[in-house]
């Protein structure tokens, strides 16, 4: 370490005395000093890119990495934060070459420090994006990849600790004793704390939902409160779009604590229905039906035959019909396409019932009266040879 230092200080200085005598060329004096002051400041602003480029194209081959690798995107990733010192750089050069009051310099030279630091963890903060790619690509080689809600969760969670630790490391540059700050908080940051225990409590719970995995972004989940697709999965509230297209916003505290039915996870959708046929249908016409229905559904590829129930049995004597119960499950889990499914059954089913020369019933009543009034009989019996008489003219 001792000898990296001795490094940059013999280059430092070497190049300080190139632009002393640079200067001494211009015929020193202030003026051949903002000079060269200014020459150095044009060079760095118009060459940053390129000095920048040229740093990370060195560490790439120094790092003998290929261009789509870990290493290069990080590389990548640190060229704005190099851009950023190399114009420090120039401005450090210029500020030695100008030779200004000390008291000036010292204030130039810590604003130089400040914002080298900021560079630091500038260059740390843009490197967790591809840093937690490359470890979801590694974990995913051993079968446990991130989600990318999970993904996106630590990803934040590690910029905001960079975030923190570098306004710290900043507040300690400018001279503020950051411990004494916030051990004097005292009371207040107990009421702060006390007021937050909500705030903490959703975020552990964004925690849970995220470890257990109990839904992501696209998924359709149901709970006592609302029902919809997953937007969102935050640090505090899930979002949720309904199926009215109105948004949702739940605290995760409540989510974890309520019963959470996702739907997306089925491994099958379920068609159940009840078919009613006419009690005046045979036994056989019933039996035919039933097989013909049970054969249909087992010669269908829109049909899970694996690992679910399919049924299809008479299930009771109804009111107004022999009833014939259907349970089973389709292949897909898509809601337009299992309607489609269910929209051709249904008049599959009808054809069945039709070609086996029977019909559905209805909801329908039979009235019996014992005793009729006798003016109301005769008139009935009149109304009833009247209507008789007329037909026979009417055929005749």
């Amino acid at each position: 370490m001792d000898e990296i230092t001795t490094e940059i200080d013999s280059l430092n200085s070497e190049v300080i005395d190139h632009m002393t005598n640079w200067v001494d060329m211009l015929g020193g004096g202030e003026i051949g000093r903002y000079v060269v002051a200014g020459v150095v400041l044009l060079f760095v602003l118009v060459l940053k890119r390129v000095l920048a480029h040229g740093v990370i194209g060195g560490l790439r081959k120094l790092a003998h990495q290929r261009k789509h690798s870990t290493a290069a995107h990080v590389l990548d990733a640190f060229e704005a934060p190099v851009q950023l010192l190399v114009i420090l750089g120039g401005v450090y050069f210029a500020v030695e070459i100008l030779d200004l009051p000390k008291n000036v310099d010292a204030v130039l030279f810590e604003l130089i420090g400040i914002f080298a630091t900021f560079s630091v963890f500038w260059a740390l903060f843009r490197s967790i994006e591809p840093l937690a790619m490359s470890f979801n690509n590694l974990a995913g080689r051993f079968g446990g990849g991130l989600g990318d809600d999970l993904r996106q969760f630590f990803i934040r969670a590690v910029k905001t600790l960079i975030v923190v630790i570098g306004v710290v490391v900043l507040l300690e540059n400018w001279g503020i004793d950051v411990s004494a700050f916030l051990g004097g908080l005292g009371l207040a940051g107990m009421a702060v704390a006390l007021a937050a225990k909500d705030s903490v409590a959703n975020i552990f719970g964004g925690l849970t939902i995220l470890a257990d995995n109990l839904y992501k972004r696209g998924d359709w989940i149901e709970t006592p409160h609302f029902e919809g697709t997953v937007e969102v999965v935050g640090l505090r509230a899930t979002k949720v779009r309904t199926f009215a297209k109105a948004l949702v916003t739940m605290p995760n505290a409540q989510i974890v604590d309520s019963p959470v039915i996702n739907w997306s996870r089925m491994t099958h959708r379920r068609i159940k229905m009840v078919i009613g046929v006419e009690y005046r249908t045979t036994a056989d016409q019933i039996e035919k039906i039933v097989e013909d229905i049970r054969s249909f559904l087992k010669n269908d590829d829109d049909v899970a035959q694996t690992n679910v129930a399919q049924m299809v049995h008479l299930s009771d004597f109804g009111a107004s019909s022999i009833n014939i119960d259907l349970y089973y499950f389709t292949t897909t889990t898509d809601w337009v396409k299992w309607r489609d499914i269910r929209n051709r059954h249904i008049i599959a089913f009808k054809r069945i019932v039709e070609d086996n020369d029977a019909a559905f019933a209805f909801p329908s009543q039979s009235l019996y009266v014992e005793t009729l009034p006798e003016k109301m009989s005769e008139d009935m019996a009149n109304k009833a040879n009247n209507d008789r008489a007329k037909t026979t003219r009417q055929i005749g």
